[in-house]
């Protein structure tokens, strides 16, 4: 379940958080780590708004802490539940 933190964010009764900062940027809170995230606005091929991450967007926190690989499968997972609370489709593009 989901709760509005402002207009640009959400949180999760999981632990996490993901905050828009700006046109490209985003971050994604959990347990007091952050990721900062490079995302770009679009549309998906059946014409629904959606938000663009690359595919290594979960690779380290800040700092440079590397996280695991189920870990960053699992921050996806959150990251597109969220997306999708607020009426967007995640599209994950591949580097």
């Amino acid at each position: 379940m989901f709760t509005w933190l402002n207009k640009q964010g959400v949180r999760s009764d999981h632990g996490f958080e993901v905050q828009f900062t700006g046109r490209f940027d985003a971050e994604y809170r959990e347990d007091g780590r952050l990721v900062k995230l490079y995302v770009e606005s679009g549309r998906t091929d059946a014409g629904s708004p959606c938000i663009i991450v690359p595919s290594d967007a979960f690779a380290h926190w800040e700092g440079g802490f590397p996280i695991p690989d189920e870990q960053q499968t699992q921050m996806f997972q959150n990251l597109r539940e969220a997306m999708e609370f607020q009426g967007l489709k995640l599209v994950i593009h591949q580097m």
